[in-house]
């Protein structure tokens, strides 16, 4: 889990730093249209991939009853139960206000379309960082606090980007950022391998999935809140209220192990 968070933070390090270039060289379309280019080659590259079963099994079972199944386990297992409330809290609360880096990297720090995309590549730094720090250090009797230490990091160093007026404080948190979503993404489906049992793992990683993606609800609630606060105090509302959803939820990541 550690080299897959690792080799895709490594490209968000050079990503925002290309797309900041471009933009600034020729525009909104030569981004997109390097970006369209890029999925294409991606999409040719899932197509190719082929997948054998080693065991010959098949589950045939109806998806809505093994999504039933999947939430009645979760029910009866207190660390599962505080495995995917993180992850929904996080979601919700925490990743989207890294669509607000670059507002602030232009508004509230004054930079141009080089300098956004270069801040916008820290936390890709950090999260490469901290993967390879996991991946060589880590034990698994540390991989619950690694989890929600994480997240509680990711959020507090996002309050310190959005209310700090330096540059370099301000790629200095993002790097922790960076750590911290590390840290946050490489336990969360660690977690879910490590404490479900087998027959279950892919109904639990599937729920995973569904936890994951509520991430627009808190898309869609940012937004709302720039709208009416403005996007620096909307990012540091946000993410205070992720904190609080974080203590609230004490009882069951306290469980996780």
């Amino acid at each position: 889990m550690s080299l897959d968070v690792g080799t895709n933070n490594a490209s968000r390090m050079l990503g925002p730093t290309v797309g900041g270039l471009i933009l600034a060289a020729s525009g909104i379309a030569g981004v997109f249209w390097l970006g369209a280019a890029l999925y294409a080659i991606a999409l040719v590259a899932a197509l190719r991939i082929q997948i054998r079963s080693r065991t010959g099994v098949t589950d045939t079972a109806p998806v809505l009853q093994r999504v039933r199944e999947g939430f009645a386990w979760v029910r009866g297992d207190r660390r599962m139960t505080g495995v995917l409330l993180v992850t929904v809290i996080f979601n919700v609360f925490g990743w989207p206000c890294t669509s607000m880096i670059p507002v602030l990297g232009k508004d509230h720090l004054n930079l141009g379309p080089e300098g956004v995309g270069l801040l916008a590549g820290i936390d890709g730094v950090g999260a490469f960082l901290g993967a390879l720090a996991i991946a060589a250090l880590s034990r698994p009797q540390w991989y619950s606090r690694v989890y929600v230490g994480g997240i509680t990091l990711y959020m507090v160093a996002l309050i310190v980007f959005a209310t700090v007026p330096s540059v370099t404080l301000a790629g200095g948190a993002l790097l922790l950022v960076g750590i911290g979503g590390a840290g946050f993404s490489v336990m969360q489906a660690t977690l879910v391998y490590q404490h479900a049992p087998v027959e279950m793992r892919a109904r639990l990683l599937g729920l995973l999935s569904v936890c994951i993606g509520v991430g627009p609800v808190g898309f869609f609630y940012l937004g709302f809140l720039a709208e009416l606060l403005g996007a620096q105090t909307a990012t540091v509302a946000l993410t205070a209220q992720g904190l609080l959803a974080i203590l609230v939820a004490r009882r069951w990541w306290r469980a996780i192990g």
